[in-house]
């Protein structure tokens, strides 16, 4: 990772907070490395959970050069709409191969906008795909799993938070393997 560059997430109102505390916390507090938070417009977010958060820019004050990784959580917001003033940020990141993490209903966004077609993933299922996204062309890639990972993309099913943690810290190369085998198999019980 470059000295500059940090993970970033996008935080919206009614994110799935428990679908990112875990990989969020490991990187920060256990291994220091920078992560910033950023929205749509100003304002505090308050997630699904309740919790408040003031993000540290909007995504139009975003550049992709400061990014190492972007996590895109769930929620039921990507189930309602589809953040255009996010493309030209999610675009910029595939054409640069800046991996992209999603989970849950972020999956959504991904296939509305054409982003899983010809790449490896996953999803809360294929069906939630094709129910969700009229013109989903993905189907045809897409893997039955918990977590799906290429080069560039991390895609996962929203009951696989630690599993999704797991191919994030893994890709940011946070850990050697022993370590990184030790925290899935720890936080999995």
């Amino acid at each position: 990772m470059v000295m500059n560059q940090a993970v970033h997430v996008f935080v919206f109102d009614g994110l799935a907070d428990w679908e990112i505390g875990r990989v969020t916390y490991d990187l920060r507090t256990a291994n220091g490395i920078p992560l910033r938070t950023f929205a749509l417009t100003d304002g505090i977010v308050t997630t699904g959970g309740g919790l408040r958060i003031v993000p540290d820019k909007t995504v139009k004050d975003v550049a992709v050069e400061d990014i190492s990784l972007l996590i895109l959580p769930g929620g039921s917001m990507w189930e309602s709409e589809n953040p255009e003033a996010l493309l030209p940020l999610v675009s910029s990141l595939f054409q640069n191969h800046v991996p992209v993490a999603a989970i849950c209903g972020a999956t959504i966004f991904l296939a509305q906008n054409g982003f899983l077609n010809g790449r490896s993933h996953t999803s809360n299922g294929k069906s939630y795909l094709l129910e969700g996204v009229s013109d989903y062309e993905g189907e045809d890639l897409y893997v039955d799993e918990p977590i799906a990972a290429t080069d560039d993309l991390i895609t996962a099913n929203g009951k696989y938070p630690i599993e999704f943690s797991h191919a994030i810290l893994g890709r940011l190369k946070v850990y050697e393997a022993e370590t990184l085998d030790a925290f899935l198999a720890f936080w999995k019980g």
